[in-house]
């Protein structure tokens, strides 16, 4: 007859080797490849905007390969990809409101703003399921 702390070191080694096999079989396991052409590639604008000469800073692109940016509003970055596109922008003094917008293919997707103090807007806009 087992003991109740048996039972329960016996249920914590089977857990442990299912997780350490359920591991390994997804290491084998090739990642998942995405066909050329099977995203539609989307132009996708960022407009910089709010009190104009603001100065900001940031980095902009897709989840794979980003770009710095520095400079004062208005301004607009443009990124092509048929993924995602992410952003994060910075105030870099206190004063003054920063707007971001995310324009796919003309349209506007986002809009995100902040008047806080060196405040930063955060931006991810997902094309893919």
């Amino acid at each position: 007859m087992r003991t109740p702390a048996g039972t329960l070191a016996l249920l914590v080694a089977a857990v442990f080797a299912v997780a350490v096999f359920a591991a390994g079989c997804l290491a084998l396991a090739p990642p998942p490849e995405f066909r050329p052409g099977a995203f539609r590639e989307r132009t996708v604008v960022l407009s910089v905007e709010g009190t104009p000469g603001l100065a900001f800073e940031g980095s902009y692109g897709t989840p794979s390969k980003s770009a710095s940016a520095r400079g004062t509003v208005p301004t607009q970055y443009t990124v092509k990809t048929s993924i995602a596109v992410v952003a994060s922008f910075a105030k870099a003094v206190a004063e003054g409101d920063l707007v971001v917008r995310v324009l796919v293919d003309g349209q506007e997707m986002q809009r995100r703003s902040t008047s806080a103090p060196f405040g930063t807007i955060i931006i991810s806009q997902r094309f893919s399921q």
